[in-house]
């Protein structure tokens, strides 16, 4: 995988926002977060960059966080979109959108294409939220695997899974319960048409006699 340059390919929505996207690398087993330092300024941030027209968000993102961390593994989930604070004065829209993807690292190369502008350290999760130099990429990690958010809503599909389970034997049992009912009412119906019938047969029979004997 090459670094690339320039911004030839790069993707703009309307209103001229750059689309950018990013990763949040993460060991699972350890529960750690990969940060690599911005090139000038300092400062932790997560790896990101623009994404060209020649590829979908996913590659690119993992193609930024190779170039920038050297990290390569495999693309979870999407994370989410945030808006660049800053806007463009002539549109008073954002000057770009930031779409986040979580990253598994699988392998951690040795020489990567920006290793000489760039640190890279793993932290734990309260301590990437700490060292990250930008309010809206601590709400990026809020939001993967091993961040609280996420953790609430695998509890409460848990949660919901348990009461769909015990709740099952007793929406079963209504159901069965309502075949039966609906079962024998159709037997119910089915006999009365045939004793109506068969009623109606006799009186046909009687009524005949009886003119008979008027006739005698």
């Amino acid at each position: 995988m090459e670094a690339r340059t320039g911004r030839d390919k790069q993707v703009y929505k309307k209103g001229n926002i750059r689309q950018v996207v990013g990763c949040v690398p993460i060991n699972r087993e350890t529960g750690k977060i990969l940060l690599i330092t911005r090139r000038k300024e300092g400062g932790w941030v997560l790896p990101k960059g623009g994404w060209e027209n020649d590829e979908s968000q996913q590659e690119a993102a993992a193609r930024e966080t190779y170039e920038e961390a050297g990290a390569k593994g495999r693309i979870t989930r999407h994370l989410g979109v945030w808006d660049h604070h800053i806007l463009n004065k002539s549109t008073g829209l954002p000057k770009a959108m930031f779409s986040f993807f979580e990253m598994e690292v699988e392998q951690l190369e040795e020489m990567w294409p920006e290793m000489e502008e760039r640190d890279r350290q793993w932290f734990n999760y309260d301590e990437a939220g700490k060292m990250l130099i930008k309010p809206f990429m601590r709400e990026v990690i809020q939001n993967c695997s091993l961040g609280p958010h996420s953790y609430r809503s695998e509890k409460s599909s848990s949660d919901h899974f348990l009461e769909s389970s015990e709740k099952e034997p007793k929406d079963t049992w209504i159901w069965q319960f309502s075949v039966v009912i609906v079962v024998f009412a159709f037997f119910v119906w089915l006999l009365s048409t045939r004793y109506q019938d068969v009623g109606s047969d006799r009186i046909g029979k009687i009524v005949p006699f009886f003119s008979f004997a008027d006739e005698h």
